[in-house]
């Protein structure tokens, strides 16, 4: 047999066993919580430390290895209670509530809690929820009594943190025109010790965990929204939001390009933005206002820079044309005959105006073709295109009537001869031309003298001063029929010059072809052919084969060619006397 008691009591708790036995050699004891203890003692010692109801055992063991159990006839009674108790850990950022929840357990009524949360509150409640408000690490206790005045205590494995948040600020570049460049950069007010990181928004699409990130480009005019988030280790963070400002560039209107008269000016109108500059400073009024007046000496390409409120800026450029002052050219005066037309220019401007406006094809064009009936002076007056200036020419047309001239009737002359052509001219006539001059022997204004050798028209052209001029013409028919030529009847060869030689005599005669004297009886005692006329050298001496013959009558046959070409043929006697 054994006993053992105390039966009940707090755990841990000590029982003490006592066995009787006979013919012992060893125990083994089984206290029913799962502990087993071998021992040649019969007085052992246990403690239980977990609250429950055990039946113990005793085993007896014999020499031959025989065991005999014998079960306790009582039943241990070890009231306790195992404190526990849950929360959330991990670190308050700044201060902030815990709430803490009672896990406690064990086979006695818990009677009362006592709370230690670490800061120097405490709590009866079962399940407190403590508030922390000072930075520090703290490790709360629970200690719990049951109705049977069991007790247990249990301390947070973790503690509870309470961690100050980072302050952060965030520094910038500042706002400008877009596109904008800005440098961003995160800094701590209080110094952390703790690790810290950072994460950036910064409103056109881009994010960054560096404190320090990249340029910033925003190309959109507008209002950016940036965002920080600075986190130490411990989670605990410090939020910034600020914003950035794209200012728009401004669109510059200078005005549309223009043109000015020299020396009259124009505003110029600047638009878009607040304030403004313009340049050159040439020919303006002013060079820092909205409507300066140009005024400038030639063509000039003026830019404005304006600049908004926010300090953007642009620039615009307007170009001032200056029509300058020129100088016309026109044609000079002319004459022109009656009937007849002139063609008039000018050149140096961009339009005319021509006056009179008789006898003109066109009185606003650069070129006009006149046809006055009578001596008129034309005035054309040019202007630019910006009828800005205007210059002035005239031309003088003199108009000379057309000269008259009558050739007179035709003429007729034997070859040889020569005639007076004498026309009738108008007074104003101051020159004649006469045509062909070949066979014009003598002038005499107006008329001239001709010997023609063959028929021939004349023609004559007569001038005034103006060149006007007027042609009429005449024919002089020149005529070879015998009337121009001698042939003697009879010649006395004997040496005393007179009349010694028979040759054929003549004016307007060009060749003769052949000359034949025939005897009585039809011989031939002269022949000669293509020789020139009233040269004696060529005529018949009275003689025959070198001898000379008698006084006879003998038969001549002479052909001429005259200077017009025409041929005459002349048949007859000739008397050779002594």
């Amino acid at each position: 047999t054994f006993t053992y008691g105390p039966l009940s009591g707090c755990s841990p708790m000590t029982i003490n066993f006592n066995a009787s036995t006979h013919d012992r050699l060893s125990f083994i004891w089984d206290f029913n919580d799962g502990n087993i203890v071998s021992s040649t003692d019969s007085l052992v010692s246990h403690v239980y430390t977990i609250p429950g109801s055990y039946i113990p055992k005793m085993i007896l063991v014999d020499a031959g290895g025989c065991q005999v159990p014998i079960t306790g006839s009582d039943t241990i009674q070890v009231k306790g209670v195992i404190a526990h108790f849950l929360f959330t850990p991990g670190a308050l950022c700044d201060s902030g509530f815990v709430a803490f929840t009672d896990s406690s357990h064990g086979n006695d009524i818990i009677t009362s809690y006592t709370w230690n949360f670490g800061d120097g509150v405490n709590s009866n409640l079962q399940n407190p929820t403590h508030h922390y408000a000072i930075n520090g690490t703290y490790y709360p206790r629970l200690v719990v009594t049951t109705q049977a005045g069991c007790t247990d205590s249990s301390g947070a494995s973790l503690p509870v943190r309470v961690v100050s948040s980072p302050k952060a600020a965030i520094n910038s570049s500042g706002n400008g025109c877009a596109p904008m460049t800005v440098d961003f950069n995160g800094t701590l007010l209080i110094p952390d010790t703790l690790a810290m990181s950072w994460s950036w928004n910064f409103g056109n699409g881009n994010v960054s965990s560096m404190q320090h990130p990249p340029l910033q480009v925003y190309n959109n005019f507008g209002i950016y929204n940036i965002s920080l988030i600075a986190t130490n280790s411990s989670g605990c963070n410090d939020t910034l939001n600020t914003t950035v400002q794209a200012y728009q560039v401004p669109t510059i209107n200078a005005g549309a390009d223009t043109m000015i008269c020299r020396g009259s000016g124009i505003t110029l109108t600047a638009r878009g933005a607040d304030t403004y500059t313009w340049s050159p400073p040439i020919g303006l009024s002013c060079i820092e206002c909205v409507s300066p007046v140009a005024n400038p000496d030639s063509l000039t390409n003026y830019v404005v820079t304006g600049t908004t409120i926010q300090g953007c800026s642009n620039i615009d450029t307007v170009q001032v044309n200056v029509r300058q002052h020129f100088v016309m050219q026109n044609s000079k005066g002319d004459t022109l005959c009656r009937g007849g037309s002139i063609r008039l220019f000018a050149s140096g401007a961009s339009s005319y105006r021509w006056s009179p406006a008789t006898a003109l094809t066109s009185t606003n064009a650069s070129t006009t073709l006149a046809s006055p009936a009578v001596t008129t002076t034309y005035r054309v007056i040019g202007t630019d295109d910006h009828a800005c200036f205007y210059d002035t020419g005239f031309i003088t047309v003199k108009v000379y009537p057309i000269p008259t001239v009558v050739a007179g009737q035709n003429k007729t002359i034997n070859v040889g001869q020569s005639i007076d052509l004498n026309p009738v001219i108008s007074p104003d006539v101051t020159s004649v031309f006469w045509s062909p001059m070949s066979s014009v022997i003598q002038n005499h204004f107006p008329g001239v003298t001709v010997k023609p050798s063959e028929t021939t028209d004349y023609s004559i052209e007569v001038r005034n001063p103006g060149g006007c001029k007027t042609k009429d013409h005449v024919t002089v028919f020149v005529l070879c029929d015998g009337a121009n030529v001698f042939i003697p009847n009879t010649f006395s060869p004997n040496g005393d010059g007179n009349n010694d030689i028979f040759y054929p005599r003549g004016s307007g005669l060009f060749t003769i072809k052949t000359m034949r004297i025939f005897n009585r009886w039809g011989e031939v005692v002269f022949d000669k052919t293509n020789f020139i006329p009233n040269d004696a050298s060529y005529g018949w001496n009275g003689t025959y084969q070198g001898l000379k013959l008698n006084p006879d009558v003998y038969v001549y046959l002479i052909e001429i060619v005259c200077n017009n070409s025409s041929t005459l043929i002349f048949k007859g006697n000739v008397a050779l006397i002594q």
